[in-house]
């Protein structure tokens, strides 16, 4: 990470911006072209949310994008952190190549993340895990699955045009804002992963030409949960909690309900919250821009955490804020 001030006013920051957009702009252009032409589709079924064959391999070239541009603006990579992304992204490719069962992909997952506690997240709370062994057993178990659902619930997620831009957007520019207001280093990442995302959402945006596929959204969901642990770490554990509760509220809450009524929990569906909105009349702009709106009243609620540090009231306001909006996108007329 670099000074907030030194990074943007030095000299030749304008020009690498430029750079990254200009290599964005070209390289997912002909990336939906050359996918395209190979007929490397998403072909629609009976749960999709789309009519017609979109290219899939978005995350094929959006995460090599974002690695391309965090060597430009010089960030230090952790090499656990590195692993665990390029394990996920490797297994997620395989996937959208040729699809990978479940229970596969759901092992390397849990490899992973168990790298990425084990070797980078228990290194950086050492003094507090030397002064309670119990902490750590438990600590790392709850760790593990909670990265791990997290990654699959980002997953699951992403299923309209623009969602899943909007949203790791939005969590990226909530933390760079936060940094700027702590006084800290501006973090390389998130800016990184912002910039690139600006330009997909062009692509992604309603009507979509290129879909993530699970080589975007299970990756970029590892690099949430890693710019969220960072805030974590930091002692910001609510506002951390707070910036991606709609998308871990919907997923979370449908896969209870699934399992509740005795439905094949781990199969595709399409009964996530934003889905029914889908069905309920209203388009995938409609629904995205919604889950900006929701964003934005948990920013405010975020950065209200970090400046009345992790007082609980803004985390019901927050999980009031979003029930709120999956009843509205749960009812067949939505008045929103």
């Amino acid at each position: 990470m670099q000074d907030f001030y030194g990074f943007f006013y030095e000299s030749n920051t304008f020009y690498k911006v430029i750079f990254i957009l200009i290599t964005s702009v070209i390289t997912l252009f002909f990336a939906e072209k050359v996918f395209y032409k190979l007929g490397f589709v998403d072909r629609p079924n009976y749960r999709s949310n789309h009519n017609k064959p979109i290219a899939l391999g978005g995350g094929i070239v959006f995460i090599p994008l974002i690695i391309i541009a965090t060597i430009i603006f010089k960030y230090e990579w952790n090499k656990f952190v590195l692993t665990s992304l390029s394990l996920l992204f490797l297994i997620s490719l395989i996937d959208d190549i040729k699809n990978v069962k479940p229970f596969h992909r759901l092992v390397v997952h849990f490899i992973s993340s168990s790298i990425f506690v084990f070797l980078f997240i228990n290194f950086q709370i050492q003094d507090f895990i030397e002064q309670s062994i119990l902490f750590y057993y438990f600590g790392t178990i709850f760790m593990i699955l909670s990265i791990t659902w997290f990654i699959n619930a980002f997953n699951f997620m992403d299923g309209i045009n623009g969602i899943s831009s909007i949203e790791i957007m939005s969590i990226c520019l909530s933390l760079m804002i936060i940094n700027f207001f702590l006084q800290q280093e501006i973090n390389v990442l998130a800016f990184s992963i912002f910039i690139i995302t600006s330009v997909f959402i062009y692509f992604n945006w309603t009507p979509s030409r290129l879909f993530l596929g699970d080589s975007g959204s299970i990756p970029l969901g590892f690099l949430s949960s890693y710019l969220l642990i960072e805030l974590t770490l930091e002692g910001f554990w609510v506002s951390a909690i707070l910036l991606p509760l709609y998308y871990v509220m919907d997923a979370s809450v449908t896969l209870l309900l699934r399992v509740y009524k005795r439905k094949k929990f781990w199969k595709a569906h399409s009964e996530h919250y934003y889905q029914q909105a889908i069905k309920n009349g209203l388009s995938h702009s409609g629904v995205s821009l919604r889950l900006l709106l929701i964003n934005i009243g948990l920013f405010l609620l975020s950065f209200s955490a970090v400046i009345y540090k992790n007082e609980l009231i803004f985390m019901v306001l927050g999980l009031i804020w979003c029930s709120f909006f999956m009843y509205l996108f749960s009812k067949k007329t939505n008045s929103l």
